[in-house]
């Protein structure tokens, strides 16, 4: 019977730009899927990149199979990581596509070889983490393939440059706050942004030492308030760690908030709730949080619910 698996996106709740420097991320899957299908030949559309090196990529856990029977072709559906414009364009939504590529060609590989992928989490992890860093020439810090690898909400962080996560657990959740995530319209340039924050953050002045510090610890401040703490304290933490954050682009010259992020955090506020930027801003998705009218927005929402992380079967 030829397999077909499902791979959710991700996105970063919090801990932008400081997980860079040893803060700690809130990572979380996004009900957005792409498709891996296996077929009898090459497909007509080339691969990405990211796929090309992940079906070449050696996996010594099934390399007596794969030697045995060979590798499969696959076909990728992507069409859930991507919008269409008013022009009738696709424009890739910021969700991790590249992250969902490598660790779902991995763990498909896994399953192929009859080593169920969800009992290797952490050898699917650290294969595509590999090809991952590979294909982005080493920028970022791989949170969000460790997100897609386990397919849960988790605290990520870089400790001499190792990654360090730790999965959120239902039995750990105490508050479930309704969070949605808003597209821009705009699409970010994650490496451009990225590069300009460390050549300020890498700078040997004692100001820039100190707010990063102050940036490190808000971040992981946050991480550990996330779904532990009632709305109002969590939204007291989180605009103690925005404000932070928003000093640091500032003094890094970075083009972080467009006017839709203003926009929005503006309406959420007056409604009771919070918005904020997530990833490296300048574009992409928003996060709302709270109890908010989203019936209001106009923009494309996706719904995120943490009780249902945990009941989003991967494999079809």
């Amino acid at each position: 019977m030829d397999l077909t698996l499902k791979m959710s996106g991700q996105v970063m709740l919090s801990g932008e730009y400081a997980v860079l420097h040893g803060g700690t991320a809130i990572m979380m899957p996004v009900p957005r899927f792409l498709k891996i299908s296996e077929i009898d030949m090459v497909p007509d559309k080339p691969y990405s990149p990211v796929i090309k090196l992940a079906l070449r990529h050696f996996i010594p856990e099934i390399a007596d199979y794969e030697k045995k029977y060979g590798r499969s072709h696959v076909v990728v559906d992507s069409s859930d990581f991507f919008t269409i414009n008013s022009a009738g364009f696709p424009l890739k939504l910021g969700l991790g596509l590249s992250a969902a590529e490598a660790v779902g060609i991995i763990a498909f590989r896994f399953e192929k070889a009859g080593r169920p992928w969800q009992d290797n989490k952490k050898a699917v992890f650290k294969h595509a983490l590999d090809i991952h860093q590979h294909a982005q020439q080493f920028l970022g810090t791989g949170a969000g393939v460790a997100c897609c690898a386990y397919g849960r909400p988790l605290r990520y962080r870089l400790k001499k440059n190792k990654p360090l996560y730790k999965t959120i657990e239902r039995e750990n959740i105490l508050y479930s706050i309704p969070l949605v995530l808003v597209w821009t319209g705009q699409q970010s340039n994650t490496r451009e942004l990225i590069g300009q924050f460390s050549a300020w953050a890498n700078q040997d002045d004692e100001k820039t030492r100190k707010l990063l510090t102050e940036l490190i610890m808000a971040s992981d401040k946050l991480a550990e308030s996330w779904f532990v703490s009632p709305n109002v304290e969590l939204f007291k933490i989180i605009d103690e760690y925005t404000s932070i954050l928003d000093e640091c682009t500032q003094k890094a010259k970075l083009s972080y908030r467009l006017p839709v992020h203003v926009e929005q955090e503006n309406w959420a506020r007056k409604c009771g709730g919070r918005a904020k930027p997530i990833g490296s801003g300048g574009g992409d998705m928003i996060l709302l949080m709270g109890d908010l009218p989203i019936e209001q927005i106009e923009h494309l929402v996706i719904p995120l619910n943490t009780s249902r992380m945990f009941a989003v079967k991967l494999n079809q």
